[in-house]
């Protein structure tokens, strides 16, 4: 058996600097997490197992108490409550997902913006209440008439195009060209705002795909941007599976002749990593 490990697998500089900062908070006083703190359930686990409590909802949050916002950033109006309820804020938003923020609000009076990824995604979601509400979410090619449609509203002449940090590459490259035949008449401005991590990983993981035949990608059932390194693999190898922990490979054969790869999510912990290898090893 010969197994090849991603060399770009595990935390992003965004998720370490969310968990290691969460970790000196949690050590002091009685703390909130406003939703996931990442995508992976060992991660929270472990901080909740030191004192921080997960909530779904700022209603949830005692007023007066300290509160993490998690990586993916959180709504506008959500910071603005937060301050009603006189809570304070430890702001773990990752700084590329913050600078998104920054960018889409200045553009907002000026610019008709389309955010490209996946309307549901705690990212996407704040990242659209700085947008205003001149934009837009699409994530297939499907949803660009309806797009066209409300910019077609607001009288602007130009159009701004960015994306989830976490979002296929290929795809965003994708969507962008019909997006611009679609608006050839207007001014259209692409800032490709996928995080330069989870661009290079989904690169390795293709690389990796073509040279085995079967490819175990690690990470939480949440992660979206795991979910896309599954996508990715699949492109070239017929036999891809997504887990979280070694026991989720015990009814997966393996054999001798084997060629494994291994690549993980960007809130995947070093140790469900060497957790997956030994496990391999020892087959």
């Amino acid at each position: 058996m010969e197994i090849i490990v991603g060399k770009l697998g595990g935390f992003c500089f965004g998720v370490k600097n969310a968990i290691d900062s969460a970790l000196k908070e949690v050590n002091d006083d009685k703390i909130y997490c406003l939703g996931e703190i990442v995508h992976n359930e060992k991660v929270i686990q472990m901080l909740e197992n030191k004192g921080m409590i997960t909530v779904d909802s700022i209603d949830e949050i005692p007023n007066n108490s300290n509160v993490i916002f998690r990586s993916h950033g959180e709504a506008k109006e959500i910071y603005e409550e937060a301050n009603l309820k006189n809570l304070k804020i430890i702001d773990l938003t990752c700084p590329k997902v913050k600078a998104i923020h920054i960018k889409v609000e200045r553009e907002k009076e000026k610019s008709f913006i389309i955010i490209v990824g996946k309307k549901n995604h705690p990212e996407i979601i704040g990242t659209k209440s700085f947008a205003g509400k001149n934009s837009f979410v699409i994530e297939n090619d499907d949803e660009i008439l309806d797009c066209y449609m409300e910019y077609e509203k607001t009288n602007l002449g130009k159009v701004y195009i960015v994306s989830q940090t976490t979002f296929s590459s290929l795809k965003f490259d994708r969507l962008v060209e019909e997006l611009e035949l679609n608006f050839y008449e207007a001014d259209v401005i692409v800032d490709k705002t996928i995080c330069d991590s989870t661009e290079n990983r989904q690169k390795e993981t293709r690389e990796i795909s073509k040279k085995v035949n079967k490819m175990i990608i690690i990470g939480g059932k949440h992660s979206s941007n795991t979910k896309e390194l599954a996508k990715v693999a699949e492109e070239n190898c017929g036999k891809v599976y997504l887990v979280q922990e070694s026991k989720d490979l015990k009814s997966i054969e393996f054999t001798n002749n084997d060629k494994i790869g291994i690549m993980a999510g960007a809130s995947t912990p070093k140790e469900s990593i060497d957790e997956i290898v030994n496990f391999l090893n020892q087959i």
